[in-house]
């Protein structure tokens, strides 16, 4: 009887009929086609990056040969070798990687496009960038098309008065809604500074360490004590208070449409295919970009600084919410149907309680948005611990900036501390 293969045998075996372990093979044909080469193997991403580095090294070739701007005593020799260099490294790279590459990624979707195909794309593709490329860097005078876009004079003005015309339309058209909105927010605003700021400091302060030591622990307590204690001793108690009525007010406006919206994102693939280009935009945008819209519809104020701190802050709250639904395990929910539950039950006892750690994330995360935005808020009459950095800045006061700075971080810490209370660390402070 024959003398069975060891382990190491087979898992050799099994590595060669793989392709796992390909022996080396140094590939005449990818050096010399290069680029050309990978995209009749259809190795795209080592197309780009090779023809892009490659393309680096001609432009540098072409420009130490052909200089546009030769400055006196200047010497392009060592740009003709850097350029030498990364070609033959391109081109010997791919002669002694490309066939192992290419075994290794044979058995995955990489030959998508048949192989003509692909050294036809290939071929296209380095014609025009090659040619455009040399040209532009190699031509004394290069046509105006190719230096800069040909953008049509006057386009950005015309539509800029469009959206100007439309923006006046919307303020004269709907300016019961936004004057009640605005009214709205202002009477919410009051009503939480006057929590904050109306109310004694020292109840406000025993009732938040209460709260830091019920939700976190002793840990969060000490530290929540030491924070209130360093916004108090620094003249920054009312202010940092004004801040928090902001961030109250943005926080309690992102969970309340923040949580449907992304229950709607994890229930409705339709649905979510529209608002998640929606959010995209917005967390994408500038943040000063939001000032625009706020103030052209609300004024300045404190109003406005909340509706451009809900668009920056609300994303995560949506995203974060519908990733909790999604993350319900499916046996759970086979449960739930097996049980007759209806999809109100469903959602209100199975889904959203075992989302609430997502939810609680999504609401930090939201927290920690609005605080960034307090500076922002600040230069359109939002007030607050941002009134201060700003004049700081405007002022060259380095060291009262600081000081604001650090009130502000200190805000956002002990709001960190407060709403992560429930995880496994803030049971554990409790139980200590």
């Amino acid at each position: 009887m024959a003398d069975l293969p060891t382990t190491e045998e087979m898992a050799a075996r099994q590595a060669a009929s793989e392709g796992l372990a390909p022996a080396f093979r140094f590939s005449a044909a990818a050096m010399l086609l290069g680029p050309l080469w990978a995209a009749r193997s259809a190795l795209w991403i080592t197309f780009f990056w090779t023809a892009t580095i490659e393309l680096v090294g001609l432009v540098a070739i072409a420009t130490g040969l052909w200089p546009v701007t030769a400055e006196e005593g200047q010497s392009f020799a060592g740009r003709i070798l850097l350029g030498v260099v990364l070609v033959l490294l391109v081109r010997l790279g791919l002669g002694a990687v490309g066939p192992w590459l290419r075994q290794r990624l044979q058995r995955s979707a990489q030959a998508a496009v048949p192989s003509q195909a692909g050294l036809l794309i290939g071929v296209v593709l380095v014609a025009l960038c090659y040619g455009l490329t040399l040209y532009r860097f190699v031509a004394v005078e290069p046509a105006a098309g190719i230096a800069a876009f040909p953008a049509p004079n006057g386009l950005d003005n015309a539509t800029a008065h469009v959206i100007d015309v439309a923006i006046d339309w919307a303020k004269k058209s709907w300016v019961a809604f936004f004057d009640s909105l605005t009214a709205g927010l202002r009477a919410i605003l009051n009503f939480i500074e006057a929590c904050f700021i109306a109310t004694p400091w020292p109840v406000v302060a025993l009732a938040s360490v209460l709260l830091a030591w019920r939700l976190s622990g002793r840990r969060a307590m000490i530290f929540a004590a030491c924070g209130l204690a360093y916004l108090g001793l620094f003249g920054f108690w009312e202010k940092s208070m004004g801040t928090m009525a902001l961030i109250a007010t943005s926080v309690v406006i992102c969970v309340v449409f923040g949580i449907p919206l992304g229950v709607l994102c994890a229930k409705s693939r339709r649905t979510n295919a529209v608002i998640e280009p929606i959010l995209d935009i917005m967390q994408t945008l500038p943040t000063f970009v939001y000032l625009i819209p706020a103030v052209a519809f609300f004024s300045i104020g404190k109003p406005p600084g909340v509706i451009a701190t809900v668009i920056f802050a609300l994303p995560p709250m949506v995203r974060l919410t519908a990733l909790g639904i999604r993350h319900v395990p499916g046996h759970v929910r086979e449960a739930a149907d097996a049980f007759g539950a209806s999809p109100a039950q469903m959602l209100f006892k199975v889904e959203l309680p075992l989302a609430i750690p997502s939810i609680r994330l999504g609401i930090n995360q939201t927290i920690m948005m609005c605080l960034s935005m307090v500076v922002v808020a600040a230069m359109i009459g939002a007030g607050g611990l941002g009134l201060d950095v700003m004049h700081s800045l405007q002022h060259l006061k380095t060291g009262q900036g600081f000081l604001a700075g650090i009130a502000i971080v200190v805000c956002a810490m002990v709001l960190d501390r407060v709403v992560r209370g429930r995880d496994e660390g803030g049971r554990q402070g409790r139980d200590k």
